[in-house]
């Protein structure tokens, strides 16, 4: 089934889900279950696959902690609503490095979905907001705002890309670390850029947008936050006998 496959099928179970207890049906869809052995009775599928359902599920206000619990069971089959995906991973035997370093990434990529529904919303509101005759999106101040958010968002993503590859369980703690790092990064950009170009709309109870920045720095705390993860990185470059660029290639 190709990644496009996969991503379209999710989203429509995500939209679809029961608001009240969505876990029913998410078992049901056999999602849950995507990244265990064939042998295990799931798809076998890697980390490839889960990145662009990790977007999609940032795409959402308030989702269901569905990537965490399919993280969880590879470890733990019964795994359900996971609030904690890096204690789940060590108390089914990962490693503490790389149980971190999977929730990590898995976060960054979210990380990744929500800043690019931010960054629509704000596009949406700059191109019909009319201040002093025309769009506010037409002022070229706005426009620099925006054209910022956009590129910290997708530097964002390729880094929660490239973290997200292979085996689950095999994950590189390097590549993890600058995709964390990197999220949150942007995270502290893609965030304040909404708020001040929408303003006090963004933080009512009727607009959703409060809801995706709210949950963006609550992700970028989780796991490590940037500056806890630029020290280890830096660590581990200082401690290679490697060159720089070779060092750049293998994240």
């Amino acid at each position: 089934m190709s990644d496009d496959l996969f991503s379209e099928q999710y989203a429509r179970l995500l939209d679809g889900l029961p608001a009240a207890d969505p876990w029913p049906t998410l078992a049901e869809s056999g999602f849950l279950d995507l990244l265990r052995s064939e042998e295990e009775g799931g798809a076998g599928v890697g980390l490839d696959e889960l990145f662009p359902m990790a977007l999609e599920t940032g795409r959402r206000a308030q989702p269901p902690r569905v990537i965490a619990t399919m993280l969880a069971r590879l470890v733990d089959p019964e795994a359900l609503d996971v609030a904690d995906l890096e204690s789940a991973l060590a108390k089914g035997g990962v490693e503490a490095g790389k149980a971190r370093a999977l929730a990590a990434a898995a976060a960054a990529a979210q990380m990744a979905g929500i800043m690019e529904r931010v960054l629509e919303l704000t596009l949406e509101y700059a191109n019909t907001r009319k201040q002093f005759g025309r769009e506010i999106g037409k002022f070229q101040a706005i426009q620099h705002q925006i054209a910022v958010a956009a590129e910290e968002l997708m530097a964002a993503r390729m880094a929660a890309q490239l973290a997200l590859t292979g085996a689950p369980l095999e994950i590189s703690e390097l590549a993890a670390g600058v995709a964390k790092a990197r999220a949150g990064q942007a995270a502290r950009i893609v965030g304040p850029v909404a708020h001040a170009v929408l303003g006090a709309i963004g933080v009512t109870e009727e607009h959703e947008l409060h809801h995706y920045t709210r949950a963006l720095q609550q992700l970028r705390l989780r796991h490590g936050g940037e500056t806890w993860w630029m020290r280890r990185v830096g660590e581990r470059v200082l401690a290679s006998e490697e060159d720089f660029l070779t060092l750049a290639r293998s994240v």
